[in-house]
């Protein structure tokens, strides 16, 4: 009998010591699973329209014993980035492009940190056994109306963070400070090709008695995005054709009168429609005003009447 009381004894203290081994010894730990790249593709011209696209992280858990796991995730503002408030992409020159994580498909809540004024997000385990994986969606977007961006690839890296904790009672996500993990890095990226759009206004001589020799200037407007680089060219018109005998002619008729057009005030570089003869430059993201300069040169009686010719003038960027 005094050996049965024995066992009794050391199986009841076997059970106390089960009851006594805090909830996080039962845990096998986590691991994560990160989409690399938040990609926001590619946009030509500007302003940036608005642009919403989603990433995943993924979470997997386990344990031997039946438990409540609560996994804290945090994005923090990211190497582009001022503050979680305003995250941005930088780019060339200094250029950058603001956007934002949110934790909803409204995009109206700001995927924040651990301590900070936009929370973390928190992923409850509820009675886990063995393993589970709960798959969580970030939710980007760039803003729209935002100018004067270079052309180029703009980035941010961020350094995802877990921690994790076993509980009874749900704790908030600041007060889990336990198994803490940084996760592969996220990369925000957005690419700005160049764009450009052109605009011209007609080159008048005005109306004269007699050709003995015309100038006129008159401009062409041409918007790129920053830093692209253009040429505009001019053909040879709708008349001749060719860009080193332009004419303008009187009605359907025959009669023409010879001119020519120019990209410098001394009109002696005549403008073509080769890369070699156009005029280069670069994009600022607002309107650039580019003079077209227009000659005359003295010729032969012409019946009176209006001539003109049509000239079309391509940018390429």
């Amino acid at each position: 009998m005094r050996e049965d009381r024995s066992v009794k004894r050391i199986l009841s203290g076997m059970i106390l010591m089960l009851g006594l081994w805090p909830l996080d010894a039962q845990a096998q730990g986590c691991t994560y699973t990160v989409s690399p790249v938040m990609e926001f593709g590619r946009i030509t011209g500007l302003p940036t329209p608005q642009i919403d696209v989603t990433t995943t992280i993924s979470v997997t858990c386990s344990t031997l014993l039946s438990v409540n796991r609560r996994v804290c995730l945090s994005l923090p503002a990211g190497s582009g980035g001022l503050s979680i408030a305003d995250r941005r992409m930088a780019g060339p020159g200094g250029d950058f492009v603001q956007y934002q994580l949110y934790t909803n498909a409204g995009r109206t809540d700001v995927w924040g940190a651990l301590g900070g004024s936009s929370p973390a997000v928190a992923v409850d385990f509820l009675l886990l056994v063995g393993s589970r994986t709960i798959t969580v969606t970030i939710y980007g977007r760039v803003f729209a109306g935002q100018m004067s961006k270079a052309v180029g690839t703009y980035l941010s890296n961020l350094a995802p963070q877990a921690r994790w904790r076993d509980f009874i009672l749900t704790p908030p996500c600041q007060n889990v400070t336990s198994n803490l993990s940084t996760l592969p890095t996220l990369t925000s990226q957005l690419v700005i090709d160049p764009n450009c759009t052109i605009t011209a206004n007609p080159l008048s001589f005005g109306t004269v008695t007699g050709i003995t020799g015309h100038e006129a200037t008159s401009n062409l407007s041409a918007t790129c995005t920053p830093n692209a680089a253009y040429t505009i060219t001019l053909n040879g018109g709708s008349v001749s054709g060719n860009v080193n005998e332009r004419q303008m002619r009187l009605g359907p008729g025959p009669d023409t009168v010879d001119y020519q057009l120019y990209r410098d005030s001394g009109r002696t570089q005549v403008w073509g429609d080769t890369q070699a003869t156009g005029v280069t430059g670069s994009g600022t993201g607002s309107a650039q005003s580019i003079p077209v300069y227009g000659s005359v040169p003295a010729q032969g009686p012409k019946p009176p009447g209006l001539y003109q010719d049509t000239i079309t003038a391509t940018i390429t960027f």
